[in-house]
């Protein structure tokens, strides 16, 4: 966006942005970046179309989730149609525009003039010049027809992921149509899961910034006392717990630890329970680590999730060196779980690692800085490490 200033303005003024995040707060990740851009000095705030249970924040929700009615279409329509006139760059999430009512039965796919309406608003965002960028999660982009062709280890099954049916019999066709016609719009994509390199033409890896690593207190494993072990799925059957339960139930006999399951809990009330936490369990199916992971290392804390090599190469390399991740594989769970509970007195030294690595890959206020130069120049390169080090410095 053109706007005349003084030539005496300083180069940090020219540089100001209004920045929107939404339509979704997946994870937390578009609250702590917008945290972190205001914090260098933008107008950056998060607006939603509906909240979840999770009780993830966001500076405006437009309405309710699922309630479809003429006072919430409007609303939400409203809100769509006039950010690009007050906004200079909007980062979407999940897939999604302000138009993509995915709670009220809108997708794409269905039809030209149904595709029209969805994407309205990021069409005229598009035409008024606005910087436009997505974020890709996960299960946004994923095709489980694909994934479960082409990875020996995936939750993508008829006895993994719950929703596997819905998504081959017609959720995988409204994420092609969403890679096909929102995608194009987008000055730049990025994805926070490896896997979606092999499905997002011209995507960009991201590493979570959902938590203000730098503002979490630590709570490092307490030595000499049985493990207590933290699990929290949000979705069982992504996750793999049953596969975890199954293991761990397996290996109490064997050894002492505690297991700490959280549920269906508010994510504020979660961060509280993982407090007490010695170490993590999470996804074992989908190849990399979650949200969650990060925040448990931002506490100090050591994780144990499946890592997939065969999505290696869109990591970048010093990322991938400095892993923390205790690996653990579903058809060898019972000895990968025995091997980490056999040394529990590695479990601080994991947990030290693991803190110092969020700090580098995962921290808000280094990644705001990095997408900063993109919102400026969508060609610049995506590069943290840059900030790393004047952080280091």
């Amino acid at each position: 966006m053109t706007t005349c200033r003084a030539p005496h303005q300083s180069r940090r003024q020219l540089e100001f942005m209004r920045i929107l995040h939404g339509p979704v707060n997946v994870g937390n990740q578009p609250w702590s970046l917008s945290r972190a851009e205001r914090a260098l000095g933008h107008k950056s705030d998060v607006v939603v179309n509906y909240g979840t249970w999770l009780g993830y924040p966001a500076d405006k929700t437009l309405s309710e989730y699922g309630k479809d009615s003429r006072k919430a279409r409007l609303a939400r329509t409203a809100f769509a149609l006039t950010a690009p006139f007050r906004y200079d760059v909007i980062h979407y999430y999940f897939g999604r525009s302000f138009m993509l009512w995915d709670d009220f039965g809108r997708v794409l796919g269905r039809s030209p003039e149904e595709d029209r309406n969805a994407l309205r608003d990021a069409t005229l965002a598009k035409k008024l010049g606005r910087k436009l960028f997505m974020t890709l999660q996960g299960c946004d982009a994923r095709q489980a027809d694909v994934s479960n062709r082409t990875n020996a280890i995936t939750m993508c099954k008829p006895d993994g992921c719950p929703a596997y049916v819905a998504c081959t019999t017609g959720i995988d066709t409204t994420r092609r149509a969403m890679i096909e016609k929102l995608l194009p719009l987008m000055d730049r994509v990025f994805y926070l899961n490896p896997e979606l390199g092999h499905l997002v033409p011209n995507g960009t890896f991201m590493p979570y910034a959902n938590v203000n690593v730098e503002g979490q207190n630590e709570f490092a494993p307490v030595p000499g006392r049985r493990p207590r072990i933290v699990h929290a799925p949000s979705n069982a059957g992504i996750k793999g717990t049953p596969l975890v339960l199954a293991a761990l139930e397996r290996l109490k006999a064997r050894f002492d630890f505690e297991l700490i399951l959280i549920e269906n809990t508010p994510h504020t009330e979660a961060m509280k329970l993982y407090q007490s936490a010695d170490m993590a369990i999470d996804q074992v199916l989908a190849g990399w680590y979650g949200g969650f992971a990060v925040e448990l290392m931002a506490m100090g804390k050591p994780v144990a999730a499946y890592i997939r090599e065969e999505d290696r190469s869109f990591l970048p390399a010093k990322m991938w060196d400095e892993l923390p991740i205790l690996r653990l594989n579903p058809r060898t769970l019972d000895d990968d779980l025995a091997a980490i509970l056999a040394s529990p007195a590695k479990l601080v030294e994991q947990g030290e690692r693991s803190r110092r690595f969020v700090l580098r890959w995962h921290n808000p206020a280094v990644t705001a800085k990095a997408l900063a130069r993109i919102y400026e120049d969508p060609n610049a390169p995506f590069d943290i490490s840059r900030d790393m080090r004047k952080e280091a410095a």
